[in-house]
């Protein structure tokens, strides 16, 4: 309730978020300069915040009937570590606050299988492919919080920051968010400190575009989401290629405008450390449909794969491979 209550209040003391445009959300006056010209604005931290908080509260849940996903791995470097690429998947995709998150996908031609998935208890992974057993692992979010919970082969798996990259995370207001502007790239950051699991020190970043996306042509108004180590390295981020803007029910009581949302319709995801990215085509999308306690026990409950046991991390030894 107090959340809800929180979210109500900043919808009506923040001027503006009806619309798309970047700069009247922030109640900054319309430049006459063209869009990509003039000086950039300076906002606060507050201020990002609060539109990221708007938007992930008109964002209660999403589905994609139909999802692409296309993975490679290398460094992309001529000359040095060769590419590969894999087989492309294809399946659908299912997320919902606070922390529901459900894919599946399978091969075409290739007998390869993947679903990912997370509900507010637990995440689990199950993956297989022809000449090899399937992998199916768990853990409770707790467990993994607390570095109990070890993924095999170094497994790049974070439900949140996926939740994240998808617009349906809410962060707690605090000073720990520091916000900057880039002149020459015309973006906006916002960044702060935190730490991973097994407790090593990172910095987040959210880049956002500084000029008011153009919804017409698919551009996103947050950009990219970074993870980055202390010295400033990144270990991987999740850059956001396209985005689509809907309405999302009721209208601005000062401009009539109808309140709109943005979801992203194609995200990169790349984490250096494995040299691994995989590519989410998101398409078939639909917003806040109604949900019913069967609905979400059939969507986000850990799965009963046939021929596969899931194994809980926390219990669980693997090897270096």
């Amino acid at each position: 309730m107090r959340r809800r209550q929180f979210l109500l209040a900043a919808l009506t003391l923040t001027p503006g978020l009806g619309c798309q445009s970047l700069r009247e959300a922030f109640g900054i006056k319309q430049n006459p300069a063209p869009t990509g010209t003039g000086a950039v604005q300076k906002v606060t931290a507050e201020q990002l915040v609060g539109y990221l908080n708007i938007q992930a509260g008109r964002l209660q849940n999403v589905s994609y009937g139909e999802v692409t996903v296309s993975a490679k791995e290398g460094d992309g470097i001529r000359g040095a570590l060769k590419e590969m690429a894999y087989p492309n998947l294809r399946g659908n995709l299912s997320a919902s606050q606070p922390r529901n998150f459900r894919m599946v996908a399978k091969g075409g031609l290739v007998d390869v299988k993947v679903d990912l998935g997370s509900n507010p208890d637990q995440f689990w992974v199950y993956f297989t492919a022809p000449q090899m057993p399937p992998t199916y692992v768990f853990a409770s979010h707790s467990d993994f919080e607390a570095g109990k919970a070890k993924v095999p082969g170094n497994m790049p798996v974070d439900p949140d920051w996926i939740m994240q990259a998808l617009g349906m995370t809410t962060f707690q207001p605090g000073p720990q968010y520091i916000a900057t502007a880039d002149e020459r790239a015309r973006t906006y950051t916002l960044s702060w400190d935190t730490t991973t699991p097994n407790r090593v020190p990172i910095r987040k970043e959210i880049i956002f575009n500084a000029d008011d996306a153009d919804a017409g042509r698919g551009q996103p108004q947050v950009k990219r989401h970074v993870v980055r180590d202390a010295k400033g390295k990144v270990l991987a981020y999740a850059d956001v290629k396209a985005a689509k803007t809907v309405p999302a029910g009721g209208s601005d009581p000062q401009s009539g405008r109808p309140y709109v949302v943005q979801y992203p319709t194609e995200l990169l995801l790349r984490w250096e450390e494995q040299k691994f990215e995989m590519t989410l085509k998101l398409d078939a999308g639909r917003i806040n449909a109604q949900m019913t306690p069967q609905d979400t026990r059939r969507l986000f409950d850990l799965p009963n794969i046939p021929g596969a046991n899931p194994v809980n991390l926390a219990e669980a030894r693997f090897g270096a491979q």
